[in-house]
C-alpha cells in the first residue's frame, strides 16, 4: 500500500510502500476512500505539536470502509463505512472519560499525530472509536465533517447558544463553511466576518444577514449588528480576527476560539469583565458529540464544500492548505 509519510517536521511528506497492517484485538482495518487536510496537520508539518511523534502519516479527517476485523471485535460489521476523527482513542477510565468528555483525558492519542492516521491507502483503527458515516454522505463529503464539523457543532453547544441569538463567523474556509450553515440550523442570525470580499457572495447564499470584512473596524461593525454578536465563531488560523472582533461581543457573548495561529489572544480586562463575556477554546470533541454532529447534519441537509486531490497530490494540497490557496477543504481521495 501507498503511505504518505512525514519523517520529520518542517520537511515534505515522502511516499513509501508498506504492507497493510493487521488489525489486533479491538480493532479494524480501514480501507481509507478521502481523508480531509486540516489546519492542524500544517501545524503539525510545521511542529507546533510537542506531543506529536516522528515518523508519522498524518491526516484526521478519515473516511472510509471497514476491510477486517480484529479478534474480538463485532461492531461494526465487515464493509461498513465509517469516519475517524482527531480522537483516535482514550483511556476510558478516567473522571474525563467517564463522564463522556473523551477529548480531556490525559491519555488520549491524536489520530495523524502521535498514531497514524489516512494519508495513506488503508490504517488500523479502534473499533469503538470509529463512527458510522450518515445514508447518503459520500467519503469525500463526509471527511470534512471528522474535525471541522465536529469542533463547530461543539462549539455552539459549549457556546449555549439559543435560537434566535446572533453567531459571527470568522473565515469561510473548511470551518467557516460549515459553521454558518450549523449555526442557522440551529435557529441563529448569522454575520461572516472575512477577509476577502469575494467570499460575500457565499456567504449570503448560505443564509449569513451580514458580510464584515475583516480589519480596525471589524468590532464597531459587528457592535453595530442590533448590539454585537452573542456567539464569535473564530474559525480562522490566526488570532489576530479574535482581537480585532471581540469587542464586537454582546454582554454576556462568548468568544469561541478554534483556530490556532501565531501570537496571543489579548483582551483588556475591563472588556472582559463589565460586559460579562467569556473566552472559550475547545480542541475538537468526543465519541457522543461525533456522533451528534454527524446526525445533526444528515437531518438539516448540511453539506461540506471540498476540494479533491489524488493521494500522491500530497504535499501539493498541504502546501495550497498552508498558504491558503484552496476556497474550501482540500481533501485527499483514494479510489
Amino acid at each position: 500500500m501507498r503511505a504518505a509519510v512525514l519523517r520529520e517536521p518542517k520537511t515534505d511528506l515522502v511516499f513509501e510502500e508498506r504492507d497493510p497492517p493487521e488489525p489486533g484485538p479491538g480493532e479494524v482495518l480501514i480501507r481509507v476512500r478521502a481523508c480531509g487536510i486540516c489546519h492542524s496537520d500544517v501545524a503539525l508539518q510545521e511542529g507546533y505539536y510537542d506531543f506529536a511523534s516522528f515518523p508519522r502519516v498524518p491526516g484526521h479527517e478519515i473516511t472510509g470502509s471497514v476491510e477486517a476485523l480484529g479478534p474480538g471485535v463485532t461492531w461494526p460489521a465487515a464493509g461498513a463505512r465509517v469516519g475517524l476523527p482527531w480522537l483516535y482513542t482514550s483511556c476510558g477510565h478516567c473522571n474525563q472519560c467517564i463522564r463522556g468528555n473523551e477529548i480531556l483525558c490525559p491519555e488520549n492519542r491524536f489520530t495523524g499525530v502521535n498514531v497514524d492516521g489516512g494519508y495513506q491507502e488503508y490504517m488500523l483503527a479502534e473499533a469503538n472509536f470509529v463512527q458510522p458515516l450518515p445514508d447518503g454522505m459520500g467519503f469525500a463529503e463526509a471527511a470534512p465533517f471528522m474535525c471541522a464539523g465536529i469542533t463547530v457543532y461543539n462549539g455552539l453547544k459549549l457556546a449555549r447558544m439559543e435560537p434566535g441569538q446572533k453567531v459571527a463567523v470568522i473565515g469561510l474556509g473548511g470551518l467557516g463553511y460549515l459553521g454558518v450553515q450549523y449555526a442557522r440550523a440551529m435557529g441563529a442570525r448569522v454575520a461572516v466576518v472575512s477577509t476577502t470580499p469575494a467570499k460575500k457572495e457565499k456567504a449570503l447564499g448560505l443564509g449569513a444577514e451580514v458580510f464584515i470584512s475583516e480589519g480596525a473596524s471589524t468590532a464597531e461593525a459587528l457592535a453595530a449588528w442590533d448590539g454585537g454578536a452573542d456567539v464569535i465563531l473564530a474559525t480562522a488560523p490566526a488570532l489576530a480576527p479574535v482581537n480585532q472582533t471581540f469587542n464586537g461581543l454582546a454582554p454576556d457573548g462568548v468568544m469561541v476560539v478554534l483556530g490556532v495561529g501565531e501570537g496571543d489572544v489579548q483582551v483588556a480586562p475591563l472588556d472582559l469583565i463589565m460586559p460579562r463575556r467569556r473566552i472559550i477554546g475547545l480542541p475538537s470533541g468526543s465519541r457522543h458529540e461525533m456522533r451528534d454532529a454527524l446526525e445533526f447534519a444528515a437531518r438539516h441537509g448540511i453539506t461540506s464544500e471540498h476540494t479533491p486531490f489524488p493521494l500522491d497530490q500530497a504535499n501539493e494540497a498541504l502546501a495550497a492548505t498552508r498558504e491558503n490557496r484552496v476556497p474550501s477543504r482540500a481533501v485527499l481521495t483514494i479510489d
